[in-house]
């Protein structure tokens, strides 16, 4: 089943708080997958959960800290019902920040999780990404910036946003379905200068987890690798 962006919501959180709850879209598909973005306002606060309101739990796929103002992460939680309507995200200490989730459909619910990547700035820059990994299946990238206007942002290497800065202020969130093996560093420009934490992570579609599948039994059953 090939993957597909079916949408996203967002949410500021703007008084520090150790925990974070936002709703998901009124359109929910079953089966779907839900990638959370977290950007944090204090880069010594982490992530220590995420889950919904059914109990099924979020797990972190990268995370980056920036600066002392900047941390990015991205969880994800495959084969969701549409009867989950809400994610609560519970942080080690109190942060203000920003939310994002996107619903996405055709992802592996078995070993979905691929390459991973992330980068950090310590100085001012209208160029910014996560860093270069090998995706076959989809990448998805989810950027902190420092700045609250950022004025124009130009996607490069043919990417899509799935959350952007008029949603979410400092965030931008791309994807890229790829069809084939490919490289992706979830690269970006903007017309104003800031600093930036950011991820980035390949995840499986459903044919794609199962042919690895079938390469790793042939391998066994030939004798080649543990």
């Amino acid at each position: 089943m090939a993957i597909a962006f079916v949408n996203s919501t967002a949410k500021i959180i703007t008084a520090a708080a150790s925990t974070w709850s936002m709703a998901y879209h009124s359109s929910r598909t079953g089966g779907a997958a839900y990638f959370l973005g977290v950007g944090l306002a204090t880069g010594a606060i982490s992530v220590s959960s995420a889950g919904d309101n059914l109990g099924a739990q979020f797990t972190l796929a990268k995370r980056q800290t920036g600066t002392s103002t900047s941390a990015a992460e991205l969880w994800y939680a495959t084969n969701q019902s549409s009867a989950s309507t809400r994610v609560f995200v519970g942080l080690s200490g109190a942060s203000s920040g920003g939310l994002a989730i996107g619903q996405f459909t055709g992802i592996s619910t078995a070993n979905a999780l691929g390459p991973t990547g992330s980068s950090a700035i310590g100085a001012n820059s209208t160029s910014h990404g996560a860093s270069q990994i090998t995706s076959s299946g989809i990448a998805i990238s989810f950027s902190r910036l420092t700045a609250s206007t950022i004025g124009t942002v130009t996607v490069l290497g043919g990417m899509s946003q799935w959350v952007t800065t008029a949603a979410l202020l400092r965030t931008v969130g791309l994807y890229l379905n790829n069809a084939n093996e490919s490289t992706v560093t979830g690269s970006y420009t903007t017309s104003s200068r800031a600093m930036h934490a950011s991820v980035i992570a390949a995840f499986f579609d459903t044919a794609v987890a199962a042919a690895a599948g079938f390469r790793i039994r042939r391998r066994r059953l030939l004798g080649i690798g543990a």
